[in-house]
């Protein structure tokens, strides 16, 4: 899909504007915040504003350049797939992604008013679940629960759903998830 090659090229020149418009901002918000151990009162600000700015050239070029480094691959030299046939929810879609000798998927959200756009949460969430849930246990006592809670149910809860789609037997996400998803609706 074109927004995975948009996605793609704005990631790769760090083009902060057009990632606004690519990618889902509550789940972003969400990963940033807890990626970087925020105060609950900063990640609900981040849920409210979205990441803008120096925090977001910051942080997608970091995303840029970390990938790069992990998996050896320049974001120029990812070449854009088919989309998977199996669908991960009513509303969330996976695109292949390949490099020189791995490949990955981006998984798209189809939500109003954005459209089509990235899912984090979906995309890189799952080696990141029992992070959210430490991070969700503990901001669920402060002044921002119901923020943070919200957040969680509209965006991390989804994508994390979505990425066990693609990994029904990844036993340590399923477990998180549900872990999750009890916090956020006790």
């Amino acid at each position: 899909m074109d927004v995975v090659q948009q996605w793609l090229a704005a990631v790769d020149e760090v083009d902060v504007e057009q990632l606004e418009v690519l990618v889902e901002p509550v789940g972003l918000a969400v990963l940033a915040g807890v990626e970087n151990q925020t105060r609950s009162i900063e990640l609900a600000g981040l849920v409210e504003s979205g990441i803008a700015g120096r925090l977001a050239d910051s942080y997608w070029r970091s995303f840029r350049d970390d990938f790069e480094t992990l998996r050896g691959i320049d974001f120029g030299a990812i070449t854009v797939g088919e989309q998977l046939t199996t669908r991960q929810s009513s509303d969330h879609v996976a695109v292949e992604i390949m490099g020189p000798e791995q490949s990955a998927v981006v998984s798209l959200r189809n939500s109003e008013p954005g459209g089509w756009q990235v899912d984090m949460v979906a995309t890189v969430g799952a080696g990141l679940a029992g992070p959210l849930r430490q991070y969700l246990e503990s901001a669920l006592e402060g002044d921002y629960s119901e923020s943070i809670a919200d957040a969680y149910r509209s965006a991390v809860v989804p994508g994390l759903d979505a990425a066990i789609a693609l990994n029904p037997d990844e036993a340590l996400l399923v477990f998180e998830t549900e872990l999750i998803r009890q916090l956020v609706t006790s």
